[in-house]
């Protein structure tokens, strides 16, 4: 599985918040030594941070449309903002509407290659789109970054891409380095599983499903999920115990169903 959305948000709300300290810090820095008035480049850019900073407080508020609407201006001003760029990728990759997304992180880099969330997000939107070859070369570019801060979601990423290619070897090397530099990321662990289950490793496969279990007991449903039909196809009685924990850790959404369904059969 994909780095999870919710989890780039959180990235990039982080991200954000801190950009917006340095700059209002800059800018006060730079008031209290001018010697004269802006010169029309500054006005620009000072126009367009203000309708960003108008943007991303709409988007900490969750007024999305509000956001889309200043953030929009601040491009129109500016097409060369790349925090505003950035947070329209997010809001579009939040929406499923890929290719706006993917427009936008791509702006991103065209302004700052070296950008590592951006290129993240922009790999993990070729994996939505199912464009596994594209999505393969951003992230190896992210995993060569030595000052990339969080490396384990580029071979994360990078190991879907190849089990998406049927590439299981390589997937395997880089879901066991992304758990090797995250040892508590269950995500690693439960996509090792899919990789022994789709080579025919069966017993493998469970082991990493059940230590994806232990690792995150209590908020993440597919490894229950999958240690559950692995062991129903075994004619496991307790595969239903899974299927159930499946349902209470989050009972409205798509895999929650699946698992109702399992649970039906018998």
């Amino acid at each position: 599985m994909v780095q999870v959305w919710d989890q780039a948000l959180r990235v990039a709300g982080m991200w954000r918040r801190g950009m917006l300290v340095v700059m209002v810090v800059g800018v006060l820095l730079g008031s209290g030594c001018a010697t004269g008035g802006p010169s029309e480049e500054e006005q620009i850019e000072k126009s367009a941070q203000f309708h960003y900073d108008m943007g991303a407080g709409y988007f900490e508020s969750n007024e999305v449309t509000h956001a889309i609407r200043e953030l929009t201006r601040a491009l129109e001003i500016n097409p060369d903002h790349a925090q505003a760029h950035y947070l329209m990728g997010i809001i579009y990759m939040g929406r499923r509407d890929y290719r706006r997304s993917m427009n936008h992180f791509e702006e991103v880099l065209r302004v700052e290659p070296s950008f590592h969330f951006a290129r993240n997000n922009l790999g993990s939107v070729y994996l939505a789109m199912e464009r596994w070859e594209d999505a393969e070369q951003e992230f190896l570019i992210l995993i060569d970054e030595t000052l990339y801060t969080t490396p384990e979601l580029a071979h994360n990423n990078l190991g879907w891409a190849y089990y998406n290619q049927r590439r299981f070897a390589e997937a395997l090397e880089h879901f066991r380095m992304a758990a090797f530099l995250a040892p508590q990321m269950c995500l690693a662990d439960n996509n090792q599983g899919l990789v022994y289950e789709a080579m025919g490793n069966e017993s493998e496969a469970a082991r990493y499903y059940r230590l994806a279990i232990e690792k995150c007991p209590e908020n993440y449903q597919e490894p229950h999920f999958n240690l559950g039909k692995l062991m129903q196809a075994r004619g496991d009685g307790r595969a239903h115990e899974h299927f159930r924990r499946c349902v209470q850790i989050q009972p409205r959404n798509d895999l929650a169903e699946r698992c109702r369904q399992y649970l039906s059969v018998n």
